[in-house]
């Protein structure tokens, strides 16, 4: 392998490694992310770790503050109302174009498939499990209907909701029953209940949202 892509893949997995810490929301809310600590806590200079900052803040997953590095993101009910508006506006237009592009062919299902299979397979109690669940779910209806556009905001949208959908896991006790419609719906091609199915899922956590920021 050249060194050049040996040097992009420890970059990427820097990045990977910060993120995740992110999306869950690991560094003190509204506080400066000490790059130097990152550094030495994953073995690394500082380099790599300023890039992913960058990344991550071109992302919205963090702020970058003049004179004061990077500031992780505070939990706050507009923020998150936000993230559960655009989601709940993605879904719906992805959900209406799976009606009106080409027919898939089968192989284009078969992710979904298979993440309905995982589904179906055993009851998930792990809140981390059902918050990825949710993201793969929603990725896969954005890829069917080959608007790559989509599956990028989907995709964004999923990092910002991670944490606060691994509170939803706790508290609602639907959510497995819930990703199973949706992949059944996406496969069968009921748009029309899966527009419904959209917005009842959103509706219940906006109206859930004062409890799980308590």
């Amino acid at each position: 392998m050249p060194a050049t892509s040996a040097t992009e893949t420890a970059e990427d997995a820097v990045y990977l490694a910060i993120r995740a810490r992110v999306i869950a929301y690991e560094f003190a809310q509204g506080k400066r992310i000490i790059m130097a600590r990152l550094a030495d806590e994953l073995g690394v200079s500082t380099w790599p770790i300023r890039d992913a900052m960058k990344r991550l803040a071109a992302e919205g997953l963090v702020i970058k503050a003049p004179h004061k590095g990077f500031i992780a993101m505070s939990l706050t009910g507009d923020r998150v109302l936000e993230q559960y508006e655009l989601t709940r506006l993605y879904l719906s237009q992805s959900a209406k174009r799976i009606d009106t592009v080409a027919h898939p062919r089968l192989s284009e299902y078969e992710p979904l498939a298979t993440v309905l299979n995982g589904l179906k397979r055993r009851t998930l109690s792990d809140a981390k499990a059902l918050a990825i669940y949710t993201s793969e779910v929603f990725c896969q209806l954005a890829l069917l209907t080959g608007s790559s556009e989509l599956a990028r905001a989907i995709e964004r949208t999923n990092d910002h909701l991670y944490y606060i959908r691994t509170l939803e896991c706790r508290h609602l006790n639907s959510v497995q029953t819930e990703l199973i419609c949706f992949c059944q719906l996406v496969l069968a091609r009921q748009c029309e209940e899966l527009v419904s199915l959209i917005n009842d899922y959103h509706d219940q956590r906006i109206a859930l949202l004062p409890m799980l920021l308590r």
